[in-house]
């Protein structure tokens, strides 16, 4: 698959994902879910959050679900592969508004890709 194919699908991927994580979320269900790194990107995109920064528009449960998954971390694994990053060396096709994001301190994808925290249960 081309670069340009699966860029074109990506938008209508990561609305389909976000609806079905906020459709879930809507079911009164006590707990937040973990939700994996390309979750996070699509709740990123959706909601237009900003790790660190700002919710964007989403609602109070799929902020419990970013918190609780740790995408302010997650976030980096999903920018690499999504936009072809090399950390230390090329942003790939990742956008300017996100290269931001990359860099945000509190972020540091670097040290994150280079360091990845452990894991917890």
């Amino acid at each position: 698959m081309t670069n340009t194919a699966r860029c074109s699908r990506l938008p209508a991927t990561l609305a389909l994902t976000a609806a079905c994580s906020l459709l879930f979320s809507a079911v009164s269900v006590p707990e937040a879910h973990a939700v994996d790194a390309d979750t996070c990107g699509a709740l990123m995109g959706t909601y237009s959050i900003a790790p660190y920064w700002s919710w964007g528009s989403a609602p109070p449960a799929i902020q419990r679900t970013w918190d609780e998954s740790d995408c302010n971390h997650k976030i980096c694994g999903y920018m690499q592969r999504t936009f072809n990053v090399v950390p230390h060396l090329s942003w790939g096709s990742l956008p300017a508004h996100l290269q931001r994001v990359w860099d945000t301190p509190q972020v540091n994808c670097n040290a994150q890709l280079q360091n990845p925290p452990l894991l917890r249960k």
